[in-house]
């Protein structure tokens, strides 16, 4: 079934290249800003983490509370984008995180900066983030037509994966900057929220309204969600692909944090050197990106699942014998590489399996489980690595992706949805 052509209004047949759509511009340039300023401060968190406290434990438990509103928020979350305006939703979220990444470098000016205090920030705007993604990628279709949707996630991967090269370098030249790392830290998140104000400004100049008319009375919350749930549960591909993409979050939750470990512990490597393995890192991440619209297409879901598992277990393996910068870019890069496809593959796909009214639902579904298990897995791993140090953590980890690698060979993937698998979830198309 053709849910694009079912629920979203007429469009060109043939709709005008990707760089000349004034509004689907607008939104990759405040991502830009915006995804370039958070990958810096993601260096900056565990570095601050590790300066005030001195131990793996209190970054792990910052960067679960960054991912926490994953598990607890999503849900209604989407039922709510679902139902309201989504620029000035895009904007808001946009403002709140400057505000609130800027109450860092205002409580070290003031000498009263905390671990309470980033775990307030951390947290809320995660609040956000969850807010914002879902809206972001609800609105996709209805800014682009749906031949361009793959290569509109391909452009996002691209851009998440620039940021992942140069993010981490130039967070980690700026911390270097400071008289020292906690200094250098808060003026990194300085940085981050303006980008924030950048691209919440850039937000106002989108024109397109980013949603379907709703010309029903909206069903009780509870009853929005259950709708969701039950189309995404019922769907033979999204269901498996969303209990995978869960234990592959879960397992991989760690990793970065192991990796600083190792660098900074086994390698030796200042702040600044550190960032520049992240940022090499990254560059496989960008080739991923540029392969990833190529590689999708429906029917490739499934070998595109299985290879990304097997070589999501190999980067573990190799970064478990990591020494030194050398092997640990070669760990991380394997696992950069092969995020935009997989990315792609699953997000697209499921884009096009998704009546537009249930988007929203559908997405944060989707995030509750799969993205809600990250602040689970980091929380853990923390402990974990505290206790048996990063290498056999690595090592464990490697060791549940073959088990991933093991039961998505008895899937069949790329299966499309059953005839009135949307009404059956409780899903009416809205009419005149």
């Amino acid at each position: 079934m053709n849910h694009e052509s079912a629920h979203h209004e007429p469009r060109p047949a043939e709709p005008a290249p990707l760089v000349r759509n004034r509004d689907y511009m607008l939104i990759v340039s405040a991502g830009v800003v915006s995804t370039l300023g958070a990958h810096m401060s993601r260096l900056a968190l565990p570095l601050l983490a590790l300066s005030l406290t001195a131990t793996p434990v209190w970054a792990a438990l910052l960067g679960a509370a960054q991912q926490l509103p994953y598990l607890l928020f999503s849900l209604p979350a989407g039922a709510w984008v679902d139902r309201v305006r989504r620029k000035p939703l895009l904007v808001a979220c946009s403002l709140a995180r400057f505000l609130l990444l800027g109450s860092i470098p205002l409580a070290y000016a003031l000498g009263a900066l905390s671990v309470p205090q980033l775990l307030v920030v951390v947290f809320a705007t995660g609040v956000c983030t969850v807010l914002s993604e879902i809206a972001d990628l609800a609105a996709l279709p209805h800014v682009v037509h749906p031949s361009q949707l793959a290569r509109a996630r391909s452009v996002s991967e691209g851009i998440e994966a620039a940021a992942g090269i140069l993010g981490p370098s130039v967070g980690g030249l700026i911390i270097g900057l400071g008289r020292t790392t906690v200094s250098g830290a808060a003026l990194t998140f300085l940085v981050d929220s303006l980008s924030y104000l950048v691209a919440g400004c850039g937000l106002l100049g989108v024109r397109r309204p980013l949603q379907s008319p709703r010309r029903s009375a909206h069903p009780p919350i509870r009853e929005a969600i259950r709708a969701g749930l039950r189309f995404l549960w019922r769907h033979p591909t999204l269901r498996p692909l969303m209990l995978l993409t869960t234990a592959v979050n879960f397992l991989q939750a760690p990793l970065a944090l192991c990796a600083l470990l190792v660098a900074r512990d086994r390698a030796g490597l200042a702040p600044e050197q550190i960032g520049l393995v992240f940022g090499g890192a990254g560059c496989a991440a960008l080739i991923g990106s540029a392969l990833a619209g190529w590689l999708y297409r429906p029917s490739r879901v499934g070998p595109i699942v299985m290879a990304a598992l097997g070589m999501w277990a190999l980067s573990a393996a190799i970064l478990a014998l990591a020494g030194d910068a050398v092997v640990l870019t070669l760990g991380l890069a394997l696992t950069y590489l092969v995020w935009p496809v997989y990315a792609v593959a699953v997000v697209s796909y499921r884009l096009e399996e998704t009546p537009d009214a249930l988007q929203g639902r559908v997405i944060s579904a989707f995030r509750t489980l799969s993205y809600g298990a990250e602040p689970l897995g980091l929380a853990l791993g923390g402990f974990c690595v505290a206790l048996i140090g990063p290498a056999l953590m690595f090592g464990a980890i490697a060791g549940g992706l073959l088990l991933c690698t093991a039961a998505a060979a008895g899937v069949r993937f790329g299966q499309k949805q059953a005839a009135g698998l949307g009404e059956a979830a409780g899903f009416r198309p809205e009419t005149d």
